[in-house]
């Protein structure tokens, strides 16, 4: 388990300086709701690690590139996921705090900008895939500098997603507060999820043993799916 916990290692640096801060997510699919709650700790190196309180107490461990490890501490038990769409320098909150936001790191999914253009006092870029894709293009909507929507369309010009940022925060560094995010399924029902987050500290004000904590040695690793470790008791 030692080496486990090595491959979290520093790798890269995405953030500029390490933060903290809270997030309370709600998402309602289906008829359903669920509510997750927890806290974000970043390093300048860009190993995250998120603790989920609810619906189920986990520790999420991430890296830039997209090495995670979920651990149960109830059953102490680890997950571990090697997928670059998992990436630390993808989460929202470490690219506002690098400041890798003019593109929303589409250009790591994949992306190129093939367009620029104003409309009433707004600045739209659109990006398209370089290969095949179910997104055929994405279009990202700044106000003074700042990403306040992202647009999703499949090949038929029809939106199948949409990502607003706002109540931006300024200290440090711009960081929007609340990220709404609705998802359109053929079935013609839509997810809907609402990200709003709190006490956002940086540098010398973000102290927690969180940003230095690693998976106890003696975890047992597990495969089972990741999306049943973190659901709802």
């Amino acid at each position: 388990m030692l080496a486990l916990v090595a491959i979290l290692s520093p790798l890269s640096s995405p953030a500029q300086q390490r933060l903290s801060v809270d997030v309370k997510t709600v998402q309602v699919a289906q008829g359903k709701k669920v509510t997750t709650e927890g806290s974000i700790y970043l390093q300048p190196d860009g190993r995250m690690t998120n603790v989920q309180q609810r619906p189920k107490y986990t520790i999420t461990l991430t890296n830039s590139l997209g090495e995670m490890r979920i651990y149960d501490p109830k059953s102490n038990t680890v997950v571990a996921i090697n997928d670059q769409e998992m990436a630390s320098s993808k989460n929202t909150i470490a690219m506002f705090a690098s400041g890798a936001y003019a593109d929303m790191a589409l250009s790591q999914y994949g992306y190129t900008q093939s367009g620029i253009r104003n409309e009433e006092g707004l600045l739209i870029k659109t990006f398209i895939p370089k290969g095949t894709s179910t997104v055929a293009k994405v279009e990202i909507v700044f106000q003074q500098h700042l990403p306040i929507c992202m647009l999703y369309y499949n090949a038929k010009e029809e939106c199948m997603r949409k990502v607003y940022f706002s109540h931006y925060e300024y200290g440090r560094i711009p960081m929007p507060m609340r990220v709404t995010e609705v998802e359109y399924t053929p079935k013609r029902d839509s997810l809907v999820r609402l990200s709003t987050y709190s006490n956002l500290l940086f540098g010398e004000d973000a102290t927690s043993e969180m940003f230095e904590w690693q998976i106890p040695a003696d975890a047992k690793r597990t495969e089972i799916d990741p999306k049943t470790l973190l659901q709802q008791q």
